[in-house]
């Protein structure tokens, strides 16, 4: 079992990670096999056993060892009987046990200067051709809000470890999410790193009863230099950011209450988040969680989450599928954590997938669009969304 096998968490109030080794168990799903990525080797066993083995992850249960589960986008179409493109090879999930963890410092970067070279850049032509498409869809009804997003390559200047990658990353306490999250995989050769500052679910204990909650972010306005008090009054006042973002949140609300069978309430229906360059809104809508229920029960009600999915979810994961030319992997999945009191699970925006065997970075980035969308403001909200992450290695 190599020590270059990892996954790190991120500790907003300590600076600090987490810091999980020695695999113990751990496979790359797809949907009719997967692939052990500790020995190798092939096993006949598709998606419908991986959902089994979910549901023996018990919501109330205490994991002494860490249990760390990378939700591909893709997976989502599972769910409602959707096909992927090239279907039979789409990585749907990664599951990984570990054995050891430790708390470790976020070490400063070894590398001076890290500059990141475009190798592709979406014009907006053909993003005003997905736009249409997606308006059109918008005019019959087909959906109400439909988030589009596109993938971004970009070529480092230097060879960085996946440990340096996260140390450069993670430098800044006031640049990192408060879900960032990073996994190596040697077999791969590929760091999973996350920046992500939004919560798909997080399970906590309470009087002895055990809740559940999900803070959607939607809408994005861009800060000019640190006047972050101007941007936040002229994104809560905007109508179209506001339907946006309590869409999504009636949409999670819905999600919450079809699994716990009981009411979901908003605890906070506009809140403001900064990231670097921009600020967000979001909610947060919690439920009473049966203790019953299992990881399994809770994957199918909620994932993909709404905020980057839109609405209803079915038919707009449909025509995400028939619009967008790319599969988002990684990015808009999920990662899950139970470890000990921690029950959660981020969706993975502001994410990379970093590929060493091509030296090459993969980011995607995108926005909601509804029927008072304008095609260059959410051009020009997908290109601030990218200048926000290349912030990071500054």
């Amino acid at each position: 079992m190599s020590e270059t096998f990892f996954s790190s968490f991120y500790l907003a109030k300590k600076h600090r990670q987490l810091h999980f080794n020695q695999p113990t168990y751990a496979f790359i799903q797809y949907k009719n096999f997967r692939i052990d990525l500790i020995s190798g080797e092939r096993l006949d066993l598709g998606v419908q056993y991986f959902l089994q083995e979910m549901e023996r992850v018990e919501s109330s249960q205490r994991s002494d060892h860490p249990l760390v589960i990378h939700l591909f986008f893709e997976l989502g179409y599972s769910f409602f009987q959707l096909e992927t493109r090239n279907d039979e090879n789409v990585p749907l999930a990664i599951f990984i046990k570990y054995s050891q963890s430790v708390e470790q410092a976020i070490l400063p970067s070894s590398s001076d200067s890290l500059s990141l070279e475009p190798l592709s850049q979406i014009s907006f032509e053909k993003y005003h051709q997905q736009f249409n498409e997606a308006y059109r869809n918008l005019l019959d009804g087909e959906t109400y809000q439909l988030n589009l997003t596109h993938p971004f390559y970009l070529r480092p200047s230097d060879q960085l470890s996946p440990q340096e990658y996260i140390n450069r990353f993670w430098q800044d306490p006031f640049k990192v999410g408060a879900y960032a999250h990073a996994t190596y995989i040697d077999a791969l050769d590929k760091l999973f790193l996350s920046n992500s500052p939004e919560c798909l679910f997080q399970i906590k204990t309470q009087n002895n009863r055990q809740l559940i909650q999900t803070m959607p972010i939607k809408g994005t306005e861009r800060v000019s230099g640190d006047d972050w008090k101007e941007a936040w009054k002229k994104l809560r006042s905007s109508s179209k950011n506001q339907a946006e973002l309590y869409m999504i949140t009636d949409l999670m609300r819905n999600d919450l209450s079809r699994l716990t069978g009981h009411p979901s309430r908003v605890l906070y229906k506009k809140y403001p988040l900064h990231v670097p360059g921009l600020i967000h809104q979001f909610s947060v809508v919690e439920s009473l969680l049966p203790k019953d229920k299992n990881l399994a029960d809770i994957i199918k009600a909620l994932f993909p989450g709404g905020s980057v999915t839109g609405a209803p979810k079915k038919n707009t994961l449909r025509l995400i599928g028939a619009i967008e030319n790319y599969r988002r992997g990684f990015y808009c999945g999920s990662t899950i954590l139970f470890y000990k009191q921690m029950k959660t699970a981020s969706i993975n925006i502001r994410s990379c997938e970093i590929d060493f065997t091509q030296n090459e970075i993969k980011y995607g980035t995108g926005g909601g669009v509804t029927l008072q969308s304008q095609a260059f403001a959410e051009y020009e909200e997908t290109l601030n969304k990218l200048k926000s992450f290349l912030l990071l290695v500054k």
